[in-house]
């Protein structure tokens, strides 16, 4: 039993399919650091991944799952030998680690600790990281104890679509180290390997290059950009599938010598850092974790009025917003600010304080504990 639980770090169990390149495993990452630097026993499962590596430095177990979601190359078929094997073996690892509490980070993941829930008796907690547009029911269904959302509008969204009782649901934006600010070598190192000119404007987007990302909006708007600000620069920080179609539609537009396209990269944060600031022309956008990052690096957004994002980027404070999918306003916003270099700096001021007061990681881990500790004593006097 768990009679020491309000005095004592815990035992958790971070899950999820893919430690792939992207902002929920940035969210897992950084969570999970807190937690370790925190006294906390951090254990990791999943299928592997590029950030596989990272976690080498904070959790004190890692064990790898068939949490493969789908079979096959259609993606149709789900993989339900992989669901009841992973259970089994989060079942294994839950009492060999003696977990508190395991929290998923993917609804897959979630399904297959609902199985070793019911095995161990350890609750689940389920971040939810994306908007599940489809099959509704299934989330509803994965959902463990308690729930968490990066922004309200994900909130909105599990209670009013898929039924969830709103005290189950717990908003808690990621936390954000600040930066130390770059050297002068740190700074001549990057403006080298990108072949960037450090006199000129210096624009950064970050994300994967997938059609939601919206980055072919950001194309269309660089013509009438260009032509104002002809040194422009702009760095398309991350890889995906739409590369192709993004380089085809900047040579047929005639501003390839003023994109960079940097690839999937661990330094992001630094790129930013480079920038007067950050672009984010997302379709679908559930928080926008590379917002924070630029408020760290003291660099204002312009991003899209979609999904969680408003409720981060506040126009003439940290940053100004556009209509999704509208290049002309997204290109006008642009100019705004290239003309303006002291509109960017008091914007870039408000969005270093906005990280200060709201996305500390000490905020994000306290906040995090606190749900875990309402779903431990949901099931205080269960005897694994």
């Amino acid at each position: 039993m768990l009679t020491d639980l309000p005095h004592r770090p815990l035992r958790v169990l971070h899950v999820r399919p893919r430690l792939g390149i992207g902002g929920a495993t940035e969210y897992l990452i950084r969570l999970a650091e807190s937690q370790a630097e925190a006294g906390y026993h951090v254990a990791v499962a999943s299928g592997g991944g590029d950030w596989l590596g990272r976690i080498a430095g904070f959790a004190q177990s890692y064990d790898r799952l068939p949490l493969t979601p789908y079979l096959g190359a259609s993606k149709q078929t789900p993989n339900i030998p992989g669901l009841l094997a992973s259970g089994l073996k989060l079942a294994r690892i839950i009492r060999a680690e003696r977990i508190d509490i395991v929290n998923t980070h993917h609804r897959f993941a979630a399904l297959a600790a609902r199985l070793a829930s019911r095995l161990t008796g350890v609750p689940v907690v389920t971040t939810l990281q994306e908007v599940p547009w489809r099959n509704r029911n299934l989330t509803r269904f994965a959902l463990g104890a308690r729930a968490i959302t990066m922004s309200a509008m994900m909130k909105r969204f599990v209670v009013e679509t898929c039924g969830i009782a709103p005290d189950r649901v717990t908003v808690i934006p990621i936390g954000i180290t600040i930066p130390a600010p770059l050297s002068d070598d740190q700074r001549r190192r990057l403006l080298d390997e990108l072949h960037l000119n450090g006199d000129a404007p210096i624009v950064v987007s970050v994300g994967r290059l997938v059609s939601r990302k919206g980055h072919i909006y950001l194309i269309r708007a660089l013509p009438e950009v260009v032509r104002r600000h002809p040194d422009v620069q702009v760095v398309l920080v991350g890889d995906g599938e739409e590369r192709s179609t993004l380089e085809r539609e900047a040579r047929m537009l005639g501003v390839t010598r003023n994109v960079i396209f940097a690839g999937a990269r661990s330094d992001a944060v630094a790129i930013m850092a480079l920038a007067g600031f950050t672009v984010l022309p997302s379709l679908e956008e559930e928080f926008g974790i590379v917002i924070t990052e630029s408020f760290a690096c003291g660099k204002p957004v312009v991003a899209t009025d979609v999904g969680g994002i408003p409720e981060h980027v506040r126009p003439m404070e940290n940053g100004l917003l556009v209509p999704a999918g509208d290049s002309q306003a997204l290109a006008e916003r642009i100019i705004v600010m290239l003309d303006n270099p002291d509109l960017v700096r008091r914007l870039g001021e408000g969005g270093l304080r906005t990280v200060r007061q709201q996305y500390t990681r000490q905020r994000f881990f306290e906040r995090t504990d606190a749900v875990y500790r309402a779903a431990l004593r949901q099931r205080q006097g269960v005897v694994r």
